[in-house]
């Protein structure tokens, strides 16, 4: 049985399960021990990102890998107008996700306390951004005619 994906597709599961990888990684060292790292982390612009997007990106990877390969080998399709909407959502949240950290240290108005509940919200609850990987993941799906 011969399994083949969209080239964009697989760059996508490729990214997606590299970004899973590198999250998981990343919270497995934080947990092993949090009170000894914690100060590594506070002395470091990239671990203080990582810390910031790493529980949020590794459910949004999660959430688009379950759509992608899946979606992928069942060759879903489905109707443009949702394919769009549901790609533009994934991609917008996924941008606030990864510059929510950025923004909300460099901005000093409301849009640093929008971006910090962004940051929190990766934190606290990562499996809001799980939805909108599923989403995004299902933005990839083959396109349906009308006709069909």
């Amino acid at each position: 049985m011969k399994v083949a994906m969209r080239r964009t597709v697989l760059v996508a599961v490729i990214c997606f399960a590299v970004a899973l990888v590198v999250s998981v990684a990343f919270l497995v060292w934080f947990n092993a021990d949090p009170d000894t790292n914690i100060t590594a982390i506070l002395s470091s612009l990239p671990l203080s990102y990582l810390y910031a997007i790493s529980s949020g990106l590794a459910a949004f990877s999660v959430g688009a890998l379950v759509a992608l390969v899946p979606g992928s080998l069942a060759h879903l399709r489905m109707p443009n107008l949702p394919r769009v909407i549901f790609a533009a959502l994934g991609w917008v949240v996924l941008g606030f996700l990864l510059l929510a950290p950025v923004i909300a240290t460099l901005a000093n108005n409301s849009a640093a306390i929008v971006f910090a509940l962004v940051v929190y919200a990766a934190i606290k609850v990562p499996v809001v951004f799980a939805a909108f990987g599923l989403l995004l993941g299902l933005g990839f799906a083959e396109r349906r005619d009308a006709q069909q």
